[in-house]
């Protein structure tokens, strides 16, 4: 509708600071991934290179789902009731929900 057809606030379109925030907030929350579901061979491959890994002291390459972008570690793995990668750059625990793929080096 053009403001000439009696629509005044048409051309007073302006954005308060607070709701660009809410408007910001909004967009990265519509833009965040959601985890894919794995199948039960997918879960049982990645425990089976897990195992192995953790029993050789091999170095495995994790991947993680993020919400911005999936994480990637290279490691040896580390089982001491909570699932580790030993990295270069220090001791890395993984959230086992997060695993999406593991794969041997």
């Amino acid at each position: 509708m053009n403001i000439n057809e009696g629509n005044i606030f048409e051309a007073m379109r302006l954005v308060l600071p607070e709701h660009r925030g809410v408007m910001s907030d909004w967009n990265r929350q519509r833009s965040a991934s959601k985890p894919t579901a794995l199948t039960e061979d997918e879960m049982e491959q990645i425990q089976y290179v897990l195992s192995e890994a953790v029993e050789n002291r091999a170095k495995v390459r994790v991947t993680l789902f993020g919400d911005y972008g999936d994480m990637v570690l290279e490691g040896v793995p580390v089982y001491d009731g909570r699932l580790r990668i030993v990295t270069d750059g220090g001791i890395q625990s993984v959230d086992v929900d997060r695993l999406i793929k593991a794969e041997m080096v």
